[in-house]
């Protein structure tokens, strides 16, 4: 079950990349070893939505999987292959009786207890941050690799760890229990974000074998 979780995510964040712009950044680190992006634009209507998750389907094929954050009607409409739960939104409960098998679920949460709830509902892996301070979340202190440890040895689904987490760091987090990370602005706001993916994606396959 576990294999059919990506490893290395990346965020969209129309902020720091237009989404007129972001299809192509996307396939750029699809070939540098990004194996899934996510469409987290929580205020676009959903035709607008729509429009930008297919752009990014057809920059993407199939050689990454597409997720859409919270929308699972827009998700099932475009053929996305999962969907993102905000901790507020929907339970992965009720969304699988929307989509039933054909969405993966992930479930962003930022306590034990949000995880170990999320897997009881049904989601197939969480998003879990912020591990390290990061512009995405100003003011905020990282929870710390104790935080991802914790989940880790808590939490029964694959736990992708979010949150000022560099290239450099991606070894301690994996090391502390996580089975990939997502990536924002790490990738996004590099002046080379093709290169940055390749980063993140060779400091992982140091710790996994390259197995994924």
């Amino acid at each position: 079950m576990n294999d059919r979780i990506p490893r290395l995510h990346l965020i969209s964040d129309r902020w720091l990349c237009p989404l007129d712009r972001f299809p192509e950044l996307a396939r750029l680190s699809v070939d540098a070893g990004v194996d899934a992006v996510h469409l987290r634009e929580k205020d676009l209507p959903g035709r607008a939505l729509a429009d930008a998750g297919r752009a990014l389907r057809r920059a993407i094929g199939d050689r990454a999987l597409l997720f859409v954050n919270e929308r699972v009607d827009v998700a099932l409409v475009i053929g996305a292959d999962g969907v993102q739960l905000p901790e507020t939104g929907l339970s992965p409960r009720e969304v699988r009786e929307i989509a039933g098998p054909r969405l993966l679920i992930g479930r962003s949460v930022h306590d034990v207890e949000g995880a170990e709830r999320a897997a009881a509902e049904g989601a197939d892996f969480v998003i879990a941050g912020n591990v390290y301070e990061t512009g995405s979340k100003p003011g905020q202190a990282g929870r710390g690799l104790e935080f991802v440890r914790s989940l880790a040895e808590r939490c029964p689904i694959p736990v992708v760890a979010i949150g000022g987490i560099t290239p450099e760091r991606v070894s301690e987090v994996l090391r502390a229990g996580a089975w990939g990370i997502a990536v924002i602005s790490g990738i996004l706001g590099d002046a080379k974000p093709a290169e940055a993916a390749r980063r993140y994606r060779e400091a992982l396959d140091e710790v996994i074998g390259g197995g994924d």
